[in-house]
C-alpha cells in the first residue's frame, strides 16, 4: 500500500510507456501534480490543540483522536507552567496491526529553565491519546501539533 495524507490526494505523474513516445503527461501537467503532491506535504500542519492539566495526578489526558484517523502520526507538543519553565518534544507513533496498542519515540526535547512533565500514549477504546504526567502541583497548558498519516 502507498502512505496517503489525511484530507489529499497523490496525484501520479504518467511518464509514458517509452521515452518520448507521447503517451505521457505533457510538462505543464506533469509539474502541476508535483507542485500540488509538495502543497499537500507542507500544508498538512494543523491548528493547534491545546488542553491544560492540574496537579501531578499522572496519566492526565492532554489529546486524544480516533484510532482510524491515523496509522502513523507526529506530534510535536510544548509545555509550559506560565513561569519560566517550558519544553517541547516530538513524539512519533505507530499503531500496530490490530489498533489496540500504540508505540512512540520521543526526541528533539528542549527546555528552558527545569522539565515540566513526562508523556506516554495509549490506546483506550477507539481512541489514541497523549498522556501527561506532571512533576509539580501546578497548572500546565500544553499545545499540541500533529500530523497525521493513513495507509491506504
Amino acid at each position: 500500500f502507498q502512505p496517503t495524507l489525511l484530507g489529499s490526494s497523490e496525484q501520479v505523474v504518467d511518464i509514458g510507456s517509452a521515452p518520448n513516445d507521447g503517451t505521457g503527461d505533457p510538462l505543464r501537467t506533469a509539474f502541476g501534480k508535483i507542485n500540488n503532491n509538495f502543497a499537500n506535504l507542507f500544508s498538512t500542519v494543523t491548528t493547534p490543540v491545546t488542553s491544560n492539566t492540574s496537579g501531578n495526578t499522572p496519566n492526565q489526558v492532554i489529546f486524544s483522536t480516533e484510532i482510524l484517523n491515523f496509522n502513523l502520526a507526529q506530534f510535536t507538543i510544548r509545555s509550559t507552567d506560565g513561569l519560566a519553565n517550558s519544553q517541547n518534544i516530538i513524539l512519533s507513533a505507530q499503531i500496530n496491526n490490530s489498533n489496540n496498542n500504540v508505540k512512540f519515540t520521543a526526541y528533539g526535547t528542549t527546555f528552558f529553565g527545569t522539565p515540566v512533565c513526562n508523556y506516554d500514549m495509549d490506546v483506550s477504546g477507539s481512541n489514541v491519546r497523549i498522556l501527561c504526567n506532571p512533576f509539580n502541583l501546578g497548572n500546565l497548558t500544553h499545545t499540541i501539533f500533529s500530523q497525521a498519516l493513513q495507509l491506504s
